[in-house]
């Protein structure tokens, strides 16, 4: 089984766990619901640009 096969069955089921319990968390104190969702995104979207960045990407050989 390849990376890319296991990436396309978590990322939705990671997507479906995150938004169902961001519906158990409308009315909490910290991070409510979607504004969960939208930070957790946001993160991941950090992540994205900090690992392109030039020391994370690969570098041919001289």
């Amino acid at each position: 089984m390849t990376v890319v096969s296991l990436t396309k069955t978590a990322g939705p089921a990671v997507g479906g766990a995150l938004f169902s319990w961001s519906q158990k968390r409308q009315d909490a104190g910290f991070l409510p619901g979607n504004q969960m969702v939208f930070f957790i995104l946001n993160l991941v979207e950090a992540l994205g640009v900090i690992l392109t960045s030039k020391p994370f990407l690969t570098q041919r050989a001289p």
